[in-house]
């Protein structure tokens, strides 16, 4: 698709989307203008079923149009739900090798999570599996269901069970994801171990979201753990970032910077010489937080003495005042 046309596509599916966004009203006999909705849902239904799986566009506007008007219009009719299942299972038989998985499985996800059948909407994700792709955003809809409806614990189990479907997305692509865990987080406590246990299964992807978590909770401990297995630098990371550790955990920053310190002295070079003192200074105003004057002053003359061969290393120590 070109750029324009991308550009196009992308500007009508908002327009749609911002309309959907507005409440249905029905007057009088209601039953003409939802035969209008529901010819609505069938067309929808058979372009997001043949649709690239690269576009999405009609995949986004068939779930807006059930979250938004036909769902809260129907008062949550599980009659409604059930004829449309039936019409997506029929759309298996007859598109064959042509039809888009993922839409048409996140579609039937989307009834069944309505009817409370969760078991068989999670059995469908998994058995997808890797091949379905999938983002958060395509879960959003399932899992603002139940945010919007404060189904909490339910949202818990849909967190810690489509969690290990989003392996290999990392970063930003996963905020998404971990926004929903600290709502859930927030509202039910008692999540709190059912988050942790899945967003470590999904290291190394879920790191960043894990990090923020843990900083949220000020679960510092494991937050420097996690830093010293992944090799950090602290001095990667603005002086800002570290001051939350600094003020509430001071000493769990001491194995971080000495661990670092010792790295760069390993390197043998005038940078690294350079780098370690910037840390040193930084752990001898840890310690002195700390009123570990003493301990400091063994570490460092011991540290001198047996680096004491490093010439470099040795005038870089006196020029940060570390040594006289």
């Amino acid at each position: 698709m070109g750029y324009h046309t991308q550009l196009a596509l992308d500007g009508l599916r908002g327009q749609a989307l911002s309309l959907l966004e507005d409440k249905l009203a029905l007057a009088g006999d209601s039953s003409a203008y939802w035969d209008r909705l529901m010819e609505t849902a069938d067309f929808l239904r058979e372009r997001m079923l043949t649709e690239d799986k690269t576009l999405g566009c009609f995949a986004t506007l068939y779930a807006s149009l059930w979250l938004q008007w036909l769902s809260p219009g129907s008062a949550g009719n599980a009659l409604l739900y059930e004829e449309e299942l039936r019409k997506l299972e029929a759309a298996e038989a007859e598109l064959g090798p042509t039809l888009s998985r993922q839409p048409w499985t996140l579609a039937q996800c989307l009834l069944l999570l309505y009817l409370a059948r969760d078991s068989e909407a999670l059995a469908l994700l998994a058995r997808g599996g890797s091949k379905l792709i999938l983002k958060p955003e395509h879960l959003a809809p399932l899992l603002s269901v139940l945010e919007r409806s404060k189904q909490w614990a339910r949202l818990r189990d849909w967190l810690a069970e489509t969690g290990p479907l989003l392996a290999g997305l990392r970063g930003e692509e996963l905020a998404l994801y971990g926004d929903y865990w600290a709502a859930v987080v927030t509202q039910m406590p008692e999540a709190e171990p059912a988050m942790w246990l899945t967003l470590q299964a999904m290291l190394p992807y879920s790191r960043t979201i894990y990090e923020d978590a843990l900083a949220a909770h000020g679960r510092w401990d494991r937050w420097i753990d996690l830093q010293m297995c992944m090799g950090q630098d602290p001095l990667s990371f603005r002086v800002t970032a570290l001051k939350p550790v600094e003020k509430e955990a001071p000493e769990l920053l001491l194995p971080f910077y000495h661990q670092a310190v010792e790295r760069y002295v390993l390197q043998k070079n005038r940078d690294g010489y350079k780098a370690a003192t910037k840390l040193l200074k930084r752990l001898a105003k840890l310690y002195a937080r700390l009123k570990r004057d003493e301990r400091w002053e063994q570490f460092l003359a011991l540290f001198a003495s047996r680096n004491s061969r490093l010439r470099a290393l040795q005038e870089e120590l006196r020029k940060g005042g570390l040594l006289s």
